[in-house]
């Protein structure tokens, strides 16, 4: 049987023809305006499998990087509240070796003892520090003071923690009562600043030397505090560079799966325009002129 090619479906024909070359020519634009080389999943299947892994994992790491410089910054402002506390206890315990000196008179403990009332009152605002407006040794009640006036302690002992990384999380604060100190037989800081105070006014030197056992344990434990927040603090600093480093690495794999190469983007524009021109010159010597009013 003899097939017979009639005027319309030359038309057809040349049409899918030309409106094909035309995509391919939209296509080699695209990529030389973008410089991307994959801008629809139908561009490479496999290459869009890859970038958006990639692209995920650069999100993940973009959150776990905003949660290490949030814990940072509070770790920092921790850091900060407990020197001060350091501060305080330490200059209570200088004052106690001066209260305990036995040729010092009555009115000069008396003396010592209202700037150990002051401490005790400066100890409260210390442990009440804030960052951004929440309480800082709070435990989770980050919206409610960590100790009331007296030194009594109104947090809980619940961490905060922060996702820094695949399956790793840090508790990035202090509680308010391992501040007050370390427990056991040894009085929180209030409950001895308290006593140093009427030992001070009731002239008992034996018992003011015997407080600087108490403040010296005080002293070991903010200082241990200090430490436990440091290493936190370069633990997470290790982590955010680390990812950092793979935030680089991971983008030149994204750019090696999606960007084009301009050399051969651009070669191939410019083939693409010749095929599209060449298209344009043959419709138009094969076509009949009436083809001019269809196509418009």
């Amino acid at each position: 049987m003899i097939s017979r090619t009639t005027m319309s479906t030359t038309v057809r024909n040349f049409l899918a023809d030309l409106q094909n070359n035309s995509r391919m020519l939209d296509r080699a634009q695209h990529q030389v305006s973008t410089g991307k080389r994959i801008s629809t999943p139908s561009d490479d299947p496999i290459g869009i499998t890859t970038s958006l892994r990639i692209r995920s994992g650069q999100a993940s790491s973009a959150a776990w990087q905003s949660n290490i410089q949030d814990s940072l910054t509070w770790l920092g402002a921790t850091d900060t509240a407990l020197s001060n506390a350091l501060d305080v206890v330490q200059r209570a315990r200088e004052l106690a070796v001066q209260g305990a000196n036995g040729a010092l008179s009555q009115s000069g403990r008396s003396i010592i003892a209202d700037e150990i009332d002051q401490l005790s009152k400066q100890m409260v605002e210390v442990g009440n520090a804030t960052l951004g407006g929440r309480y800082l040794f709070s435990g989770t009640k980050t919206q409610t003071q960590a100790f009331d006036p007296t030194g009594a302690y109104q947090g809980n002992t619940g961490s905060l923690t922060r996702e820094v990384d695949l399956a790793s999380t840090v508790a990035v604060n202090v509680t308010g009562d391992r501040v007050a100190g370390p427990g056991g037989g040894t009085p929180d800081i209030f409950t001895a600043l308290t006593q140093l105070s009427a030992d001070l006014r009731n002239n008992d030197t034996a018992a003011v030397q015997s407080s600087l056992a108490t403040l010296d344990a005080h002293i070991t434990n903010i200082n241990a505090l200090r430490g436990e927040v440091g290493g936190k603090t370069n633990k997470l600093q290790m982590t955010l560079d680390r990812q950092q480093s793979n935030d680089l690495a991971s983008q030149d794999q994204l750019s090696q799966v999606e960007d084009a190469d301009m050399a051969q983007a651009i070669t191939e524009l410019q083939s693409r325009e010749n095929v599209y021109r060449a298209s344009l010159g043959v419709g138009g010597r094969v076509l009949p002129p009436s083809l001019l009013d269809f196509l418009q």
